[in-house]
């Protein structure tokens, strides 16, 4: 009976101090995530040359918004800019793409050149938080003359009256927060660099402006793997550098071609989600052999080293 007696205790006195490690880690998530959710960034900005209501800004915009930069993608903003959930779902929590048009609910009813600048481009909120889900990093090699023309497109949208939620992490979601798994794209960013000086054009230069918004997912190399900060449930971003045996190395320019436009690799299976191919595949032939001429001159890596 003793012996029962002191090994019931320990495993009392284990169970009690398990439980008190696991509320330590627990509260330690949660005020490290809401420190850094929480944190403001004084960060210099150049104002972007707005444009708004010009005829000619507002097409190149278009055209931008909804062929390159995917900010009206079924997953982000969606397709009428009023904003939706990127994730709604435990143990992640709420993610919510925000309202852009000026209707009820909109983030960037107001916004200054600044402002524009701050978010597009430095990946912060007018208040100089970092802003969670905005794939900055994906558009800082373009112009300001492009940028603001997005802008102005943008600003020409009919407004949508939806109110955007804040965000509310689960414990999920807090803990990648904590370790660094999900990164802020302020933190990728370097904020001196200027942009490529290209022009567009099918060449190989204008190609490393539009590689932009590809490595977000497959990354700097083009090699793919896991992406960070994607939802769990996505499979890892293809090899897309020109490496032979696990990339697109073999391929044409009409697979690459077909792939973008029509969604189809060179062995006839489907491009799978999240690759947003049906946006891209409004590129103009310019633009694709661009993009094609970088992607074909860049270095061989093996798969997943991003």
């Amino acid at each position: 009976m003793a012996k029962r007696s002191v090994l019931t205790r320990v495993l009392i006195y284990g169970g009690v101090g398990l439980l008190i490690v696991a509320a330590a880690g627990f509260v330690t998530i949660v005020l490290v995530s809401r420190a850094k959710l929480g944190a403001t960034f004084e960060q210099p900005v150049k104002a972007l040359p707005l444009q708004t209501g010009q005829p000619d800004a507002i097409a190149r915009g278009e055209y931008l918004v909804e062929n390159l930069l995917s900010c009206g993608h079924a997953e982000c903003h969606r397709p009428d800019f009023g904003g939706g959930a990127v994730i709604d779902a435990q143990p992640m929590g709420l993610v919510y793409a925000p309202n852009l048009t000026a209707g009820r609910g909109s983030v960037t009813r107001g916004y200054t050149a600044e402002d524009w600048a701050r978010t597009i481009r430095h990946g912060l909120t007018r208040s100089g938080r970092r802003a969670l889900v905005m794939p900055s990093e994906d558009y800082v090699r373009f112009s300001d003359a492009d940028l603001a023309a997005a802008v102005a497109y943008i600003e020409s949208l009919p407004p949508v009256d939806r109110e955007t939620p804040p965000h509310r992490p689960g414990p999920l979601l807090r803990f990648l927060l904590t370790i660094g798994a999900v990164q802020f794209a302020y933190d990728k960013i370097d904020h001196a660099a200027a942009p490529p000086d290209a022009t567009p054009g099918a060449t190989r230069e204008w190609g490393a402006v539009l590689i932009g918004t590809c490595i977000g997912c497959h990354g700097e190399g083009l090699s793919g793997g896991p992406i960070p900060g994607g939802d769990p449930t996505w499979p890892p971003a293809r090899n897309i550098s020109p490496d032979q045996a696990t990339g697109i190395g073999a391929w044409s320019f009409g697979d690459f071609e077909n792939a973008l436009r029509r969604g189809k690799r060179p062995d006839g299976t489907d491009v799978r989600s999240p690759m947003p191919w049906q946006i891209y595949s409004g590129m103009s032939d310019q633009d694709l052999r661009a993009l094609w001429e970088y992607i074909r001159a860049a270095p061989p890596k093996p798969e997943g080293g991003r």
